[in-house]
């Protein structure tokens, strides 16, 4: 069974020229955006800000991609998912460009690193949806999760080199070119999913009023006790993962080695996401819901180790094991989504996913500092264990979630139960 999964791998992307074209955008996409952070935090350090400054540059890209992704959903469920793709990719190229000059002139300010970061969001929100549902045209639905499971390889492997080689040209030659390398890849992404041929479904699709259109989304997402169920627990989750980024320099610094177990630790997650990126490759789970569930059981287990002051090999085998938990579940979930939703509504449920999935991730950004310094550390690690543990269990205790089938055709819209469907 494996070699064969594997041979289908290697198959497709050797017989499926619009994919590679597809992936080898994603990929050089991917290739800027890893490095790109680093870039924008000493960007901020260069233009006088410090870590609060850094922080309101990031609210702000993530405020505006909450605010925009409803409408972006609409959008690409009405309009031709490949044009938005594109222009989304120039916008960013711009966007980055922009920025790369700012620094390297040295007329960046916080402000306008800021404003730039809220066109990006926007951005962003626009292109997610509008990706992943081009997928699910490009692949034959049973090769879907080989498909997700490739390009996430290949994501993964970026980020475990990319960060360090990104940090070694900031320090010789400055931020401001790893912004322009990030605006480069954009302008090749854009070039090479220009290329990309899409079945004639890919074009402007006639459509009720645009309120309409949104109203009838969110009646889609909410009459699927499935997917609303999952889509909370997401949120539960990825604010647990926000606090956990916030104070987890912050845990090292006092109980361990500091940067050293730090990077240790995200290290162990950079192998677990690898991992986790073969392991959705070979694996057909039979429960999604189920493996939605599963997969917060890690991530509980790393704040508790972190909480209750486990040894450092501990701690890091937990964050392995979340990197390959928290892959396996955006494969298989992401992958499940494009098989089961149909075309006209994919967009708008996965954007709807994406913005309520991350919707508490500001506030977990905002409370997680002062909750520490008000009652320690471990506590608010404690706590957020809790509540992601508490939250799987919750969701694993809902019949729909539990019996989600594998689903290998479009799902009906006229049961709250008719099919089920979650990270991004």
């Amino acid at each position: 069974m494996i070699p064969r999964r594997l041979a289908g791998s290697v198959e497709l992307l050797r017989t499926n020229a619009p994919y590679r074209r597809y992936a080898a955008a994603r990929l050089s996409s991917t290739l800027g955006t890893t490095v790109a952070p680093l870039g924008l935090a000493f960007a901020v350090i260069a233009g006088g800000g410090g870590a609060g400054a850094l922080s309101g540059v990031l609210l702000a890209d993530l405020l505006a991609f909450l605010a925009v992704t409803p409408v972006a959903g609409v959008l690409a469920d009405r309009l031709p998912r490949k044009k938005i793709i594109i222009a989304a990719q120039v916008t960013n190229a711009c966007l980055q460009t922009a920025a790369a000059v700012l620094v390297a002139t040295g007329t960046a300010t916080v402000a306008a690193l800021a404003g730039l970061g809220v066109i990006a969001g926007a951005t962003a929100a626009c292109f997610q949806p509008a990706m992943k549902s081009v997928l699910a045209a490009l692949v034959a639905p049973e090769a879907l999760v080989e498909a997700n499971a490739l390009i996430q390889i290949g994501s993964n492997l970026v980020a475990i080199g990319g960060p360090a080689l990104a940090g070694l040209v900031i320090a010789v030659g400055g931020a401001h070119w790893v912004l322009a390398w990030d605006a480069f890849t954009y302008a090749v992404a854009a070039v090479v999913f220009r290329t990309l041929r899409l079945p004639p479904a890919d074009r402007a699709r006639r459509r009720p009023r645009f309120w309409t259109d949104l109203t009838e989304g969110w009646t889609a997402f909410t009459g699927r006790r499935w997917l609303w169920v999952l889509t909370m627990l997401s949120m539960v989750t990825s604010a647990c993962w926000a606090a956990l980024t916030v104070l987890g320099p912050i845990y090292t610094v006092r109980y361990l080695d500091g940067a050293i177990s730090w990077g240790l630790i995200n290290s162990s997650i950079g192998i677990g996401l690898i991992t986790g990126s073969v392991t959705a490759l070979l694996l057909r789970p039979a429960r999604v819901g189920v493996v939605v569930c599963a997969a917060a059981i890690p991530e509980g287990l790393l704040l508790v180790s972190l909480a209750a002051g486990a040894p450092l090999p501990v701690i890091a085998a937990a964050a392995g094991a979340t990197g390959a938990a928290g892959t396996i579940q955006l494969v298989t979930w992401t992958s499940f989504l494009q098989r089961t939703i149909p075309d006209v509504q994919l967009s708008r449920i996965l954007a709807t996913t994406s913005a309520l999935g991350t919707l508490l991730t500001p506030v977990a950004y905002a409370l997680a500092g002062p909750l520490s310094e008000l009652a320690g550390v471990r506590p608010v690690l404690w706590g957020c264990a809790a509540l992601a543990l508490s939250g799987a269990a919750v969701a694993a205790c809902v019949r729909d979630v539990r019996h989600t089938p594998p689903g290998s055709g479009p799902a009906s819209t006229a049961s709250p139960r008719s099919r089920p469907v979650p990270l991004d």
